[in-house]
């Protein structure tokens, strides 16, 4: 493997977004791939759930059972997920959610880059960047770190808009939609990536910025188990 880009911009950083639970599992997926601080490509797709969706869960999210019938499970695209954390780190907006929702499917990937250190492998989803968690680290005095509130607070409204209306689905152009909150979470990313001079920033301190104290430590030692 060669040796890291000189700044996180220059890494691909996949912003991802999942719609489900760990009943259902995931329904909808968005992905948005950056480099260079702009989006090079985005993907969503539908997935079949475990068990009948609720009604709150459509309340949340607006898909219903008849949206999803005879569609392929979440669980079918295992080659294209391992693939996309082979060519790159996973970032998310609070990313937690992501992360258990992935590992509910699949536990771990085969060996993929760390990213995080030249020439290391990792059987790991992670080391992750997470928005909500850089946000609460670089913005310390903001609130509320909700995505929606991140980018109203940071003017990202219409540029959000028009990239919603280029890159989703007709129905699928609002929160609780899995491209269009990856979209949202990936132009937080750049904003926040961009404050007091941070394009320049290795992608080593976002990745520390986007762990607690104690699991930032533990990855510098070459321990992190995410």
């Amino acid at each position: 493997m060669s040796g890291l880009p000189t700044s996180w911009s220059q890494s691909l950083i996949h912003v991802i977004d999942f719609e489900g639970s760990a009943r259902t599992g995931v329904v909808e997926c968005g992905v948005v791939s950056l480099q260079e601080g702009e989006v090079v490509v985005t993907h969503t797709a539908l997935f079949a759930a475990r068990t009948k969706i609720s009604a709150l869960e459509t309340q949340c999210h607006g898909l219903l059972d008849k949206d999803l019938k005879d569609l392929p499970p979440f669980e079918s695209v295992w080659e294209e997920w391992v693939g996309l954390r082979r060519r790159g780190v996973l970032a998310a907006h609070n990313a937690t959610v992501e992360f258990n929702l992935l590992r509910g499917t699949w536990p771990r990937p085969p060996a993929v880059p760390s990213w995080a250190e030249p020439g290391s492998l990792v059987a790991e989803w992670g080391p992750w960047i997470d928005t909500c968690r850089l946000a609460r680290a670089w913005m310390p005095s903001l609130g509320d770190y909700r995505l929606a509130s991140l980018v109203e607070t940071l003017q990202l409204g219409a540029r959000l808009e028009t990239l919603g209306q280029q890159h989703c689905p007709a129905r699928r152009r609002r929160y609780h939609c899995a491209l269009y909150d990856a979209l949202a979470a990936a132009l937080v990313l750049k904003t926040l990536g961009g404050l007091e001079g941070r394009s320049k920033a290795p992608l080593e301190q976002l990745i520390r910025d986007s762990m607690s104290g104690p699991v930032a430590d533990e990855w510098q030692q070459g321990e992190l188990e995410l």
